[in-house]
Parts: C-alpha cells; structure tokens; sequence
C-alpha cells in the first residue's frame, strides 16, 4: 500500500497525526514515511517522525498541497556510485522522495582499513552512475552442496 505525498495519516500503535511530507524506500527494508503534525496550541512546530508504512493508515482528512509527481529516479537501489563532492563512492541503499519534488539518495561506502564509514544522504543529482543495479553481480555463497558434474 503505497500512501501519496500530502496525505494526512495516522499511527495505528501511538495515534500520531499529521502530514506526510516524505517517502523513503530501503535497499533491504520497507518504505518509511516521514509524518509531520500540525503546529501546536503553544504556536510551535512539533518534531516530525518516520513510520514504517504497514503501521499507517490514512484519515481521510485533506492535505492543503497538491504534491508534484514523483521525480524519475535515476539511480536505482543497489547500484553503485561516485559522489564527486566528497570524492568518494559507494552503494545506493535508500532514496526518498519529497511533498516538494525532490530526491535524496542514501549512499554506503565500502568499510576501509576496518573503519566503519558512516553512509550520507546526497541529492539524487549530484552522483555519477558507475554500475547500475542490473549490473551488480550477486554474492556466491560459500560452501555447502553444489550441483554435480556427473550428468547421473
């Protein structure tokens, strides 16, 4: 069930309300929405959270913005790029998109010199494409059985 930009919803376990603002879809995990509520009674505007979208649902209440369509993706998940602003690349695990039409990107670099280097979030255009996801080869399992090469 995928929930549009701008939708008013509701968390099923802890009754937050408010507007989705943003979509993030993972590599190895279900989509994430970003919910923001409304300002509060004290005029303040209150700290957004990111729900897992099975735990949504909508209210049927009207969002005052019309979102854009979504923005084509170009790099898909899984693929592996180069951010010339850092210098560095590494694998695409996450994208979100935006109720204004934007898209970010979460990149994972290759772990170095038994480092952990921290993933980062950069616009979607500001990559530069090195293996497309079709093109990235699976892991070979080690070990256990493995067909025979007798044809009996």
């Amino acid at each position: 069930m995928r929930i549009e930009l701008g939708t008013v919803v509701r968390d099923k376990v802890t009754g937050f309300v408010g507007v989705v603002e943003n979509r993030a879809s993972f590599l190895y995990g279900c989509d994430r929405y970003c919910v923001q509520p409304k300002v509060g009674e004290d005029g303040k505007i209150p700290e957004s959270a990111m729900i897992d979208e099975p735990q949504l649902e909508a209210t049927g209440e009207l969002s005052v913005m019309n979102p854009p369509e979504d923005p084509k993706m170009l790099v898909g998940l899984g693929s592996f790029v180069d951010d010339p602003i850092r210098g560095i690349g590494g694998t695409v695990i996450g994208r979100a998109v935006y109720l204004n039409g934007c898209s970010r990107i979460l990149i994972q670099p290759k772990q170095k010199d038994n480092k952990n280097d921290e993933s980062w979030w950069v616009d979607e255009q500001q990559v530069v494409l090195v293996i497309r996801n079709s093109e990235v080869t699976s892991v070979k399992s080690v070990g256990g059985p493995v067909p025979s090469s007798s044809k009996y």
